[in-house]
């Protein structure tokens, strides 16, 4: 008989392979002779059989998977695992389970095929949640990006506290700010004809903004309303510390938004609270984006960027720790991982920095013919949590593709020991390049750069996770839904905040282990 080239490395004897198929104390059932096996590769087809068969697959991964066997034509029978029991077509083999699996097939009337599947899904116990990054961008008036006349059109209000960055009628870059908000954190100045205006929520919003043509926008405004359930200067002190003005850059409160996502229920705001759940994560968000705050336990970091390709790439050595990650911690614990998965298609760039929250991925297995058993190539399908999710857009995973081959070990875990052997191939889905790192949160402080949001104040609010109990914020809602008031209103008489000089804002990105590990920015 002729072997194809995906069959496998020829036979065994069954009785061979009984006695190797011992785990915990379990025997297989012994042949009544010896029987040839034939073995088949993992995850690929194998050609041209004929007649009553005894085969025998390899499962290298002590995490378990479903297994499914199919044959062209006759029956698959009496799928048996290293510990001699019997499993159920197509289903979960269990764990540490690692070894061979042998399986009849009977009733062929004609030459057929063997295809075997392997896949393995992971899911953390808790999914992680969709949320904003909130940016700390301020809002601008500045050239249009396409179309403009290369000339400054607007003035500065100067009733306001708006900063004209470019003067009035001088040359101007398409994109380039022109003004900017001032230290309140609002942009009031009007956007004059020939020039564009840019406008993200951001934490320090005021309750609406004024789009080009005048037309007024209802805005999120998470730090102006808990100011007035909580009476503090939270949206000021935000405004005046944490105001990014460098159009080239967009940091945010990911690396915040990202961790709460994967460490508490979605938040459901309190009733009379008149916060929305997006400004509840919000504030949840600011509460966790001080890097310093987080414990790190296991993590795989300091992935180059690639973009990975077939053959020797500096990405190639960090696949066995990586997916070792996922196989632990999801697999293994159902945790939720935390990663800087970089930029999305089409114009990414290497630099960029989008953490999110991991909780699934799905790896279908492929034996890599005439490597060995336990060699195999991996298409990972990887689920992380939105970071643009915000009234109801974007409410969806991103999925990030990537394909590896590996090496296990006999201990059904990934070897480690000599990362060489393995080939990082490609990327695709949502993403450009490897992922960055991949965290394991093992503690967390729940306190941000504003020293006035605080975490027993957020989690009042939060019915998710602790809230509607006594207190300030019950006796302060008690009689209904507090009728916010615009900053103007709410700030009228309030000295005004500055800059404190000691925030985050300008932290080194990317620089020593924290920087490593995160990934600061968006």
């Amino acid at each position: 008989m002729r072997r194809s080239k995906g069959q496998g490395r020829g036979v065994l004897w069954m009785a061979v392979i009984a006695s190797a198929l011992v785990n915990t104390g379990a025997r297989a059932q012994e042949p009544k002779a010896a029987e040839r096996v034939q073995t088949v590769p993992l995850g690929l087809t194998s050609h041209e059989f004929s007649g009553d068969k005894v085969f025998g697959v390899y499962v290298p991964t002590k995490f378990g998977g479903e297994l499914t066997i199919k044959a062209s034509t006759g029956s698959v029978e009496e799928i048996k695992g290293p510990d001699g029991r019997v499993r159920t077509n197509g289903q979960e083999v269990g764990s540490n389970q690692q070894g061979w699996y042998t399986f009849k097939v009977t009733g062929a009337t004609e030459p057929y095929t063997v295809e075997t599947t392997f896949v393995q899904v992971g899911q953390s116990a808790r999914k992680p949640w969709n949320f904003y990054y909130w940016p700390t961008k301020a809002d601008a008036i500045h050239e249009p990006w396409a179309g403009g006349n290369a000339r400054v059109d607007s003035r500065v209000n100067p009733m306001s506290d708006d900063i004209q960055v470019i003067p009035y009628g001088a040359y101007v870059a398409p994109g380039q700010d022109i003004i900017r908000a001032g230290p309140n954190g609002l942009l009031e100045s009007f956007v004059g004809p020939g020039d564009d205006s840019t406008w993200f929520p951001n934490e320090y919003d005021d309750l609406t903004f004024r789009g080009k043509d005048g037309t007024i926008y209802a805005t999120p405004s998470p730090m102006l309303k808990y100011d007035q359930i909580f009476n503090s200067s939270a949206r000021s002190f935000e405004a005046a510390n944490s105001q990014n003005q460098d159009i080239q850059r967009w940091p945010g409160h990911c690396l915040g938004g990202a961790i709460a996502s994967i460490s508490f229920n979605e938040p459901t705001p309190a009733p009379n609270s008149g916060i929305t759940r997006d400004e509840l994560k919000a504030l949840w968000a600011e509460l966790g984006e001080n890097h310093l705050n987080h414990q790190i336990g296991d993590y795989a970091t300091d992935i180059p960027p690639g973009p990975p390709r077939p053959g020797f790439d500096a990405c190639d050595r960090h696949v066995p720790r990586f997916h070792a990650m996922l196989e632990t911690h999801i697999r293994g614990q159902r945790q939720n991982l935390l990663g800087n998965l970089r930029a999305f298609p089409p114009r990414g760039t290497t630099s960029e920095v989008w953490n999110h929250g991991i909780g699934k991925y799905t790896a279908t297995y492929h034996a890599i013919p005439g490597k060995g058993e336990r060699a195999v190539r991996l298409e990972v399908v990887l689920e992380a949590n939105s970071g643009s999710c915000i009234n109801g857009q974007d409410d969806k995973p991103r999925v990030n593709n990537y394909e590896y081959t590996l090496v296990y070990g006999l201990d059904g875990k990934i070897d480690e020991t000599n990362p060489g052997t393995s080939d990082w191939i490609s990327v695709g889905g949502e993403c450009l390049y490897a992922p960055l790192n991949l965290l394991e949160v093992a503690h967390s402080r729940w306190q941000g750069h504003n020293p006035m949001i605080t975490e027993a104040n957020v989690r009042a609010l939060d019915m998710a996770n602790g809230g509607g109990g006594a207190g300030f914020y019950s006796r302060r809602l008690a009689g209904g839904t507090p009728n916010f008031r615009p900053v103007a209103s709410y700030e009228a008489g309030r000295a005004p905040m500055f800059a404190r000089g000691d925030t985050n804002n300008d932290a080194p990105r990317g620089r020593g282990f924290f920087g490593g590990l995160f990934g600061f920015g968006r």
